[in-house]
């Protein structure tokens, strides 16, 4: 009954969510729509933030349980970039709302780790200090988010694909500048 529950008000929030913008639904929307108590979506969210956090977190998990190589991230990409065209109206009404910002923030403290695994991933092999592999990271975790965000914004015009591989062409330059801080390494060291 819990998941029952749970799952009710979720997919009644995202239908609500695909209606108007993010701002304009409230907690009574929900609860009048999903036909339970306020107390009972406060049993499972604190706010609509936390029930939203949550929708994320889903989402990315399944597309993130591919495995950690770079195929694997390309293809984690390409589903991200697919599931958001496929809830344009969704990703439309996040964007149109004030709460925006709270959206891209969720992407950027998502994308951090995949980022560093990224890094890690493709410094195998190769004598790159932490914070080199940190700062390339957090470089390329702020293009992307920075391409995604605008895609959203300007309403997902391009189709899902041609995003996809516009990152991909990017991701050479990882190497590139991995390469580099081995190389800068190796002759302080010398």
């Amino acid at each position: 009954m819990q998941k029952d529950t749970k799952k009710l008000i979720s997919s009644t929030f995202v239908e609500l969510l695909s209606a108007k913008p993010f701002d304009r639904i409230t907690i009574k929307d929900i609860v009048d729509a999903c036909g339970i108590n306020r107390n009972t979506f406060y049993y499972y969210y604190s706010d609509i933030y936390d029930l939203l956090e949550e929708i994320f977190k889903k989402e990315l998990n399944e597309i993130v349980a591919g495995g950690n190589n770079t195929a694997a991230y390309v293809e984690g990409l390409i589903k991200v970039a697919n599931v958001a065209y496929s809830h344009k109206k969704l990703i439309n009404n996040i964007c149109s709302s004030r709460s925006y910002e709270y959206l891209e923030n969720y992407l950027y403290k998502s994308c951090k780790p995949i980022m560093i695994d990224v890094v890690s991933n493709a410094a195998k092999g190769l004598d790159v200090p932490d914070e080199d592999i940190e700062f390339i990271a957090s470089f390329y975790e702020y293009a992307w988010i920075g391409v995604i965000s605008e895609w959203f914004r300007t309403g997902m015009r391009e189709p899902p694909a041609k995003i996809a591989g516009q990152l991909w062409l990017v991701m050479d330059g990882i190497r590139r500048a991995l390469r580099k801080s081995a190389k800068r390494q190796a002759e302080l060291s010398e």
